[in-house]
This record gives C-alpha cells, sequence and structure tokens, in this order.
C-alpha cells in the first residue's frame, strides 16, 4: 500500500517569557509535525527519526503514535538526550530568542529501514539530511528511494546554530537537492543557504538546476509560491496564520497528502502544470490555516 515516508528530527519546543517562567510546549520539528497532522488526518505515514529513551522523547514519540503514525522506525538512543528548543520570548522583540539544547550519540539512525514502493513519498531534510552522523545511513537510504521512484520532498531549512559555516555543507545540500522532486523552503532558508533574499532570484540561479519545482513559504508576504520554470503561482495567507509555530508544517502536511491524494508520480514535477499547482498550493494554505487555527494560546503565536 502506498505511503509517505517522514525523515526528520524528533525535539520538544519549549516557550519560556524573558523572567524564565515557561508558557508552553509543543512538539517540534516541521517533518515531525507534518507527520502528525497526515496521520490525524488518516493518511498512511511512517516516521523515520531517532529519540532518547528519556522523558522529552516519551513525550514526543507518543505524540506520533496517538496521531496515527507509525514510529516502528524511530531509533530510541539511551547515550544522550532528545533534543529541546526553548524560545525565550521578548515583548519588545517580535523575534524570540531561540536556545538549542541536545546530546545525541556518535551512532545515529539506527533504524529499521521501511520497505520502500514505488509511488511512495518521502519527505525528508533539515540538518538530518546533511549532519555527518547521519548522512552515511541517510544517504543509503534516500538512494534506495529513488531506486525505487518513490516521491522525494526535499526541506533544506535548518537552524543556523546547527552549522554557522553553510559552505561545510553545501555539497550535500546540492547532492540532496538533485535528489528531489519538490523542495520547499522558507525565506530565511533561502537566505541561509544561498544569501539570497528574493525566492524567484534564487529559484533560476540555485535550484532550478537541480530541480525544477520549489515551493516558497514565505511568511514576510504572506503567501505560498510553486516556481517552476518560468511560471510560478501563488496563493495568499492571513497574516495572523504568519505567526504561529504551526503553520509551516501544515502547509507541508498538506502539500504532501495532495500529492498523496492525487496520486501524482516523480515526472510531474518536472513540468507541473496550472492546475496541478494550483491544488497542491490550495492544499499546502488549507492545511496551514487548519494547524494555525488549532492553536488558542497567546505564546503559541510567536513567529
Amino acid at each position: 500500500m502506498k505511503k509517505i515516508i517522514c525523515i526528520g528530527e524528533c525535539s520538544l519546543n519549549l516557550v519560556v517569557d524573558a523572567s524564565g517562567k515557561p508558557l508552553g510546549s509543543l512538539p517540534g520539528g516541521r517533518i515531525a509535525n507534518a507527520a502528525s497532522i497526515l496521520g490525524r488526518d488518516g493518511l498512511k505515514v511512517l516516521m523515520a527519526s531517532e529519540a532518547c529513551a528519556d522523558s522529552i522523547g516519551d513525550i514526543i514519540v507518543g505524540n506520533l503514535s496517538a496521531s496515527g503514525v507509525d514510529v516502528t522506525s524511530v531509533d530510541r538512543f539511551t547515550e544522550g538526550r532528545t533534543p529541546l528548543n526553548v524560545f525565550v520570548t521578548d515583548p519588545g522583540n517580535p523575534q524570540p530568542k531561540l536556545i538549542r539544547y541536545e546530546a545525541y550519540p556518535e551512532e545515529a539512525f539506527d533504524i529499521i529501514w521501511p520497505r520502500i514502493d514505488e509511488g511512495d513519498i518521502i519527505v525528508f531534510g533539515g540538518y538530518y539530511s546533511i549532519d555527518r552522523r547521519m548522512r552515511p545511513r541517510m544517504q543509503r537510504l534516500l538512494a534506495h528511494a529513488a531506486e525505487r521512484k518513490a516521491v522525494m520532498v526535499y526541506l533544506p531549512g535548518f537552524l543556523p546554530q546547527q552549522e554557522p559555516r553553510i559552505t561545510r555543507v553545501m555539497p550535500q545540500i546540492l547532492e540532496n537537492l538533485e535528489m528531489a522532486h519538490v523542495v520547499v523552503t522558507r525565506n530565511r532558508d533561502l537566505e541561509l543557504i544561498f544569501g539570497v533574499k528574493l525566492p524567484d532570484a534564487c529559484y533560476h540561479d540555485h535550484i532550478d538546476f537541480y530541480c525544477r519545482s520549489l515551493v516558497n513559504i514565505d511568511d514576510t508576504c504572506r503567501r505560498i509560491s510553486y516556481y517552476t520554470g518560468k511560471e510560478v503561482s501563488s496563493v495568499d495567507i492571513p497574516e495572523r496564520i504568519c505567526r504561529t509555530l504551526m503553520w509551516n508544517s501544515g502547509a507541508l502536511a498538506g502539500l504532501t497528502a495532495a500529492i498523496f491524494e492525487r496520486n501524482l508520480s516523480a515526472d510531474v514535477f518536472d513540468a507541473p502544470d496550472a492546475q496541478t499547482r494550483e491544488a497542491l498550493l490550495g492544499a499546502a494554505a488549507k492545511s496551514a490555516m487548519s494547524a494555525a487555527e488549532s492553536l488558542t494560546e497567546a505564546w503559541q503565536f510567536i513567529e
């Protein structure tokens, strides 16, 4: 049976105010959160990841499992800690300060490899897909998925705290771009990786050579855009949606679900027509708004 395989980090986001008072927490990681949304929507989803056998790991993996996600390919390591992202809010600064705590073991990604069939959708990216710990095993899994004619959706973005020198990991990013059928970015990803703020310029100068389909999630212009060749389609997003912790994951889940439900094959993304682009963007926007509107607490609106 066709399925969605999500490969990314499991973490916990903790939000505190300027005095250090905890305001609340949510599972972190765009890919993991997208997997939870897809699972709750009743799609067949498997998460390939790792989490420590600690209390935070229990929370994250428990959330995935409760959402209907298959977690048999989540490695529960014992030497280390599940990553914790602490967001420190400040009323005078719209962008919270992010402090990250992690302790991964040297050996990584010792998972039960999922079966991959033609037509499966592989969602991968973040620092997981370029980290020297992860890369050897990850690369073998991705190469196998490509051979099996899976649809590959790549998210190149990651926290700048994880790798301040982009030149160290650019070769791995380019390899991932070449393997991908759809690339999903945010404006800050484009600036961090390519030094370019404008998504259309970045697509034509840096991405089009490797992958013909780019979906960019833009919180500054409140828009999701699909670039392919010389064509571009866009859908606007309400401002309140773009300030939440979950809208990026919602957009990714909606895009992935639309690929799954429309049974799109990998070759479609070489030159998707306007109808296909608009259907994918519409699904991404609808899911982003649904994910954002599920949040009701003030501390959940920090982006």
